[in-house]
């Protein structure tokens, strides 16, 4: 998971491109990065760091960006490593160059085949799959005539994974995709003031852009400044977007495939109350992505909703914190509120469990609150089998409901009274669409022919 945002218009490109970075950094906090085009000649400019958006991109950085004069537009991303390791993941956007030809990438998701694709293509995979998918495609786009738009309608062929990508050229040129599977939210907004291209809905709204639409899946769309091309990729795929978007990953005031996140999210915890109802005082979210799920919870049980527990901003989202420091987040993320805790049997809604970590320091602190007994719900079914198309976890053993023999373990694991799990059925039902990717919680994947046995001999080192 990452955000990526991208901008041409007559207005101030850069500062634009900052402001959807902003609004989608939670979508990636290890690394901030931008890229522009400009007028003159085409040269692509770009200013990457580590940590968030803010730090990275700091006034002194942007300010040699403004130095280069009137731009076409540019690209953003924040970053949430998924492939090559932390220490030597690749920040992005990536500049490359082969010849006078030149082009900045971003994208959001995983390739899982990129140590084949780097010794097929005969590139270095250090940085991992971003820098192997940047080269792999300039040389495609090579090959086609310095057609960008070709070669992402033949990319699909080439690939295992997914990925939402929006690419820069020295043309100059924005041009924004989705895979066949449309696996990754992406979004743009065509107005007077240009394009704006952004991986949530949210971001779109925020900046008050209006008449957003989301890219479909296999879709390119290609803007020059002057006139847009819509087309797509002729390789069929799947239709299977991610269902762990409307678990955790999005924000809530998003759309994705035509769908509320946050209505998502409220009737996974009715279903949740139906398909395992707790006996309980109250319920107590985990701030936020649980807050929704709860919501619903609270409404179908009709057992009090309290905010018992307090985030704390600044620390940033445990699940894509490196994981070295995982486990210390966990600890010092949370708050909580005695007086809605002390004597209570306590029904703690969150939206899965990943490794564990987190929900069991939790439970710790609930304990050591007071809370007479605590009772796990979970939003989304176990979380048994590892993705390939864009989320940090590519092996079965990193699971804690793949380790556990059963449920009954699990609760011993994290130290609480019982945890309750929604059903894929369930979830299905309370996303609402005909197709989607629950490959994290069944091991089914939809690649023809791949099993999670095949994925992760193909992903891991």
């Amino acid at each position: 998971m990452c955000g990526i945002a991208g901008y041409v218009g007559s207005g101030d490109a850069i500062a634009t491109i900052v402001s959807l970075l902003l609004e989608l950094q939670h979508r990636g906090q290890e690394s901030a990065g931008i890229a522009v085009a400009s007028m003159k000649m085409g040269e692509i400019y770009s200013l990457i760091g580590k940590g968030l958006v803010i730090e990275a991109l700091n006034d002194s950085g942007l300010s040699k960006l403004y130095d280069v004069g009137r731009v076409f537009g540019g690209i953003g991303h924040v970053r949430y490593t998924t492939s090559g390791g932390y220490m030597d993941s690749q920040a992005q956007p990536v500049v490359i160059r082969d010849g006078a030809y030149t082009v900045a990438l971003a994208f959001n998701g995983t390739i899982a085949n990129y140590l084949q694709l780097a010794k097929e293509f005969g590139v270095r995979e250090f940085g991992g799959d971003t820098s192997v998918l940047a080269k792999v495609l300039l040389r495609l786009a090579r090959e086609l005539d310095n057609d960008v738009v070709e070669a992402l309608k033949v990319l699909p062929s080439y690939v295992v994974g997914g990925y939402s990508i929006a690419v820069l050229t020295s043309e100059p040129r924005l041009v924004v995709a989705r895979d066949p599977h449309g696996f990754r939210p992406l979004a743009i907004s065509l107005s007077d003031g240009g394009l704006l291209v952004s991986s949530e809905t949210s971001a779109l709204d925020a900046f008050g852009a209006v008449g957003w639409r989301e890219v479909l899946p296999g879709e390119v769309i290609s803007y020059d400044g002057h006139s847009i091309e819509f087309t797509k990729s002729p390789i069929s795929a799947p239709i299977s977007p991610c269902i762990f978007e409307y678990v955790y990953f999005s924000r809530p005031d998003s759309i994705f495939n035509g769908v509320s996140v946050y209505m998502a999210r409220v009737r996974m915890g009715e279903e949740l109350a139906r398909v395992a109802p707790a006996d309980g005082d109250v319920v107590i979210p985990v701030p936020d992505s649980g807050r929704a799920a709860a919501i619903g919870f609270s409404r179908a049980s009709g057992a009090p909703l309290e905010e018992g527990i307090v985030v704390n901003k600044y620390v940033g989202r445990g699940f894509i914190a490196p994981p070295a420091i995982r486990e210390t987040i966990s600890k010092l993320k949370y708050g909580f509120v005695k007086s809605s805790i002390d004597g209570k049997r306590v029904i703690l809604v969150d939206d899965s469990i990943v490794r564990g970590t987190t929900v069991k320091s939790i439970v710790s602190k609930l304990r050591s609150s007071g809370a007479r007994e605590v009772h796990v719900r979970i939003a989304s079914p176990p979380y048994r089998y590892p993705c390939f198309m864009g989320i940090d976890i590519a092996s079965r053993a990193e699971l804690l409901a793949w380790r556990a023999a059963s449920i009954r373990d699990i609760a011993k694991s994290i130290e609480a009274d019982s945890v309750g799990y929604n059903t894929v059925d369930g979830l299905l039902k309370s996303v609402g669409l005909p197709l989607i990717c629950h490959a994290c919680f069944t091991g089914l994947y939809p690649f023809k022919g791949l099993s999670v046995d095949d994925l992760e001999k193909m992903f891991i080192r």
